[in-house]
């Protein structure tokens, strides 16, 4: 819903690329601002051309224009993929800062103001792109603990992440956060930051419960209970001992796992992370996101077994929380602060075992009054309201220049 006057135009530094097959904030958001007729560049992470590079080439996930050109559009979203074929990162930011506000310049709408709204706080020579592209407004949205990220894994390497974000928060007109812990830590460098949590996707998940006829035959094949997780299985967030020791306390539940198993520098396979021994564990691979409410229409309970480590407690809400109770689903989770606030609609679990017990609890006291009361506070925290907010906080910076 369009309720704001002023268009403006954007130029979003995002830390995930916009193909990435899971919808991240960054995707959510901006797509919502193009919809709603502000002209959006979306800027990749600059990308390395390596192993990963050729196999993306490999799987025709670059046309020869993208290659040529560094850009592509979809639907009214610009998106510009940066190449980085030498390792001299902070000179290339020269020459990336420069190819964006040649593209930028095309796309954007002249007479509206520019904002620039930077999630990528670890992008190399961050100046370069700040001081080199003109803007009328800097944000600064902070969606992770980033020195909580595993290749930060000594004392200068958080402190260099950490400096880095100092200045850009400092720097920043307004702040954005999505976990209490991201305040916490950026109110100290700048006041003018708000809370402005992660959502969901309310209107694509609503009508999950009443679209059985719809579930994939992948899925539909799968006995009864299925106690279900989408979302990336990586190293420093997903618990897989945790998992496992769901899948062995319910032999007859059906565990199902969508989405790609992230190791390190490749995706990964259910062997690897020790899970191909358990015969009630069904991985399914990565989805389409507009597929996924159909597969959430087979899912009985929807569990979010995060391990609790600096990164997750310190910076953490997980987007696919809201898509849960969206599709009116019980959802089990750990202690992460940012559930504090929906205790009543979601099931936190202060340890392994209370995590398994409240599986079984999950489908027991499940009934339509329940359904009724997750998908209300689905509706109150989806991405429209989303952006609808962080839109009046924009005016309103605005009109205090």
């Amino acid at each position: 819903m369009d309720n704001q006057n002023e268009k403006y135009n954007i130029i979003c530094f995002s830390n995930q690329l916009w193909d990435y097959p899971l919808w991240t904030n960054k995707k959510h958001v901006m797509t919502r601002l193009a919809e709603q007729g502000h002209s959006v560049v979306f800027v990749d992470p600059p990308i390395n051309t390596g192993r990963l590079f050729l196999r993306q080439v490999l799987n025709k996930k670059w046309s020869l224009r993208r290659l040529l050109t560094w850009e592509y559009s979809e639907g009214t979203v610009k998106i510009i993929s940066p190449l980085n074929f030498l390792p001299f990162y902070n000179f290339l930011s020269k020459i990336h800062a420069w190819k964006i506000r040649q593209i930028s310049g095309r796309w954007f709408t002249k007479k509206q103001r520019t904002v620039m709204w930077i999630y990528n706080v670890e992008i190399p020579g961050i100046d370069n792109y700040i001081k080199s592209i003109q803007h009328d407004l800097l944000i600064y949205d902070c969606v992770d603990n980033y020195a909580g990220f595993p290749k930060y894994d000594t004392k200068e390497k958080k402190a260099a992440v950490n400096k880095q974000e100092e200045i850009l928060a400092r720097r920043a007109d307004i702040v954005f956060a999505t976990a209490p812990g991201l305040v916490d830590k950026l109110s100290k460098y700048n006041t003018n930051i708000h809370y402005t949590p992660n959502v969901g996707d309310y209107e694509l998940f609503q009508n999950s419960r009443n679209n059985k006829q719809n579930i994939p035959d992948d899925l539909k094949s799968i006995p009864k209970p299925v106690i279900a997780f989408t979302g990336a299985i990586d190293e420093y967030k997903f618990d897989r001992s945790l998992m496992r020791k769901v899948a062995s306390a319910y032999p007859n539940y059906s565990i199902v796992i969508i989405g790609p198993i992230a190791l390190k520098d490749r995706e990964g396979t259910i062997e690897e992370i020790g899970m191909a021994d358990l015969g009630n564990v069904y991985f399914l691979g990565t989805k389409p996101y507009k597929k996924m409410p159909d597969y959430f229409a087979g899912f009985d309970v929807y569990i979010i077994p995060y391990q609790l480590n600096d990164y997750t407690v310190g910076g953490c809400f997980p987007v696919k929380f809201h898509e849960g109770l969206a599709a009116g689903l019980p959802v089990v989770v750990t202690d992460l602060p940012a559930y504090q606030p929906f205790e009543d609609v979601c099931y936190i679990s202060k340890s392994h075992n209370e995590f398994v017990q409240n599986i079984r609890l999950a489908l027991e006291e499940d009934n339509d009054v329940r359904i009724k009361e997750r998908q209300k506070v689905a509706k109150e925290n989806s991405w429209t309201g989303k952006v609808s907010n962080l839109l009046e906080l924009i005016d309103l910076e605005f009109k205090k220049k």
